[in-house]
């Protein structure tokens, strides 16, 4: 029958804490000779072995049962199932005990994961000391120093972390992104280009692109649409998704008024006076199912500049240009929720459509 393996002991607990009575005197190697022999006959009475050792601070303890877990795969199998906070003093006491760069590393990752940013410096630190290429350690701390707003110490980590692993799409999503929040867009573009080149199902890497290319503005404009559009079919359902549509939207209205020079599309006020018309003699549950099947179609992007590309509802059968779809839609939104933002940026359009509305 197989024993189940038990846990390791791991711990630190500070010497002003501990009753004293009866060791040599504080500070001489006797004094630290008799706290060690205290503690590792302890567990030996339990007949585990005990690692003892002793600062000017502390008493660190790991002490391993005979049949048991190694320490450093238990503290990492905490972290991976987030147990941060149990973790930590463990991490804690190992990096007091052992010279061990994913130990370090860890440790540094879990107080930054804790919120305790400043403190995760150190470990990550004393990681590269330990071993020079460490890549995820310089991204460790590429990413602490950028949430400290050091984004010189930021870059240069990043950059370190990418020379180590040049095929590591996180480290360079993450320079990109330093440098793009630094006013360095044209910079970051080929590094947010290779992180989505290298982790195109990442959806981090796609929208770092799109973003760059949209702040870039001119002939990428077009280019940070598409790739917005690619997010859009990839994610759907993500959070980045939603970023993405709104992004898809805004960008869309631009370009929507861009042909009349900022001016009010008329095109679409006509599609809005047909619809207020149309829409009247339906009943709202068409007008519903109308809604939703241009909004299902609007999840692919319609082609709002370009009459020449046609589309087709079953909820209400004709042949419509994208501006058409565009224009029913606002105005089924209206029709249920006046306050509502449809993000189809013909606001304007539709104040004008009402007032013109015939009795």
């Amino acid at each position: 029958m197989t024993q189940t393996k038990q846990a390791p002991e791991i711990f630190q607990r500070k010497i002003d804490e501990l009753d004293l009575t009866g060791l040599p005197p504080r500070g001489s190697l006797e004094f630290d000779q008799a706290l060690i022999s205290q503690f590792a006959l302890e567990y030996a009475g339990r007949g585990w072995n005990a690692l003892v050792t002793v600062d000017d601070e502390y008493v660190r303890v790991l002490a391993i049962p005979e049949n048991a877990i190694e320490p450093k795969a238990y503290v990492l199998g905490l972290l991976q199932h987030r147990f941060l906070d149990d973790a930590l003093p463990l991490l804690q006491a190992m990096s007091g005990m052992v010279n061990d760069a994913d130990i370090e590393y860890n440790l540094g990752i879990c107080l930054s994961e804790l919120g305790r940013v400043e403190e995760c410096l150190a470990p990550l630190q004393r990681c590269i000391e330990l071993d020079p290429d460490y890549a995820n350690a310089y991204i460790g701390l590429g990413v602490a120093h950028a949430r400290l707003g050091n984004p010189d110490a930021a870059e240069a980590s990043l950059r370190s972390a990418v020379r180590i692993e040049p095929e590591n799409a996180f480290a360079k999503r993450n320079l990109a992104g330093v440098l793009a929040r630094n006013g360095k867009p044209q910079e970051a573009l080929p590094f947010f280009r290779q992180a989505a080149s290298i982790a195109p199902k990442d959806p981090g890497c796609l929208l770092g692109l799109a973003q760059c290319l949209e702040e870039l503005g001119d002939d990428h404009v077009k280019e940070a649409g598409t790739v917005y559009e690619k997010i859009l079919r990839q994610f759907p359902d993500d959070s980045v998704g939603d970023i993405a549509r709104k992004a898809r939207n805004r960008l869309s209205n631009v370009a929507l008024h861009q042909t009349v020079e900022g001016n009010i599309r008329m095109d679409a006020v006509m599609y809005m006076q047909g619809a207020i018309k149309d829409f009247d003699k339906l009943s709202r549950e068409t007008v519903g199912q109308i809604v939703m099947e241009i909004a299902m179609l609007g999840q692919q992007g319609l082609q709002i500049n370009d009459s020449s590309v046609r589309y087709n509802l079953i909820s209400k059968p004709g042949d419509y240009s994208g501006l058409h779809l565009l224009s029913m839609m606002h105005v089924g939104i209206k029709l249920f929720d006046p306050s509502a933002d449809t993000g189809s940026g013909l606001d304007r359009e539709y104040q004008l459509a009402q007032v013109m509305k015939k009795p």
